[in-house]
């Protein structure tokens, strides 16, 4: 029997046999390899810290000449992240304000206390949700 006949007798079977075995090859690659990631895929837990005195800043337009008292002057915030994450914060890197830019010429009035925290972290809760912000009269 010739070469060319080893090849090309039952050519089809041939061809659907080494496909099949692919087919299955492909199958159990991907299979080991979804394993492998389900079992590298670490488990990141989340931490809580509090920083208990943030002082709480003024928000204005360039244009407002005005000086504003709030209260509270500071307040606790609490964020949550990795352990890693929460360790590299300072206070310095965290920003709590009142925006007061759309206060018309109301003397007291109340806003919302704004906190910003660095990268993914998330700020739980600062102590107070309000403060109030009075206008001095000069």
């Amino acid at each position: 029997m010739a070469y060319r006949d080893l090849v090309l007798h039952h050519f089809w079977w041939k061809l659907l046999s080494v496909l099949l075995a692919a087919l299955m090859w492909l199958t159990i690659e991907t299979a080991f390899q979804k394993d492998k990631f389900l079992g590298e895929t670490p488990v990141v837990t989340t931490s809580r810290r509090i920083f208990p005195a943030i002082p709480v800043a003024l928000l204005t337009s360039p244009s407002n000449t005005n000086d504003y008292t709030v209260d509270p002057q500071t307040v606790m915030v609490e964020l949550s992240g990795t352990a890693e994450q929460l360790a590299k914060v300072t206070e310095r890197q965290l920003h709590v304000f009142v925006d007061v830019s759309d206060a018309g010429e109301e003397k007291r009035f109340r806003r919302y206390i704004q906190t910003q925290a660095p990268g993914n972290l998330r700020v739980e809760r600062p102590t107070q949700a309000m403060a109030v912000v009075e206008r001095e009269v000069k």
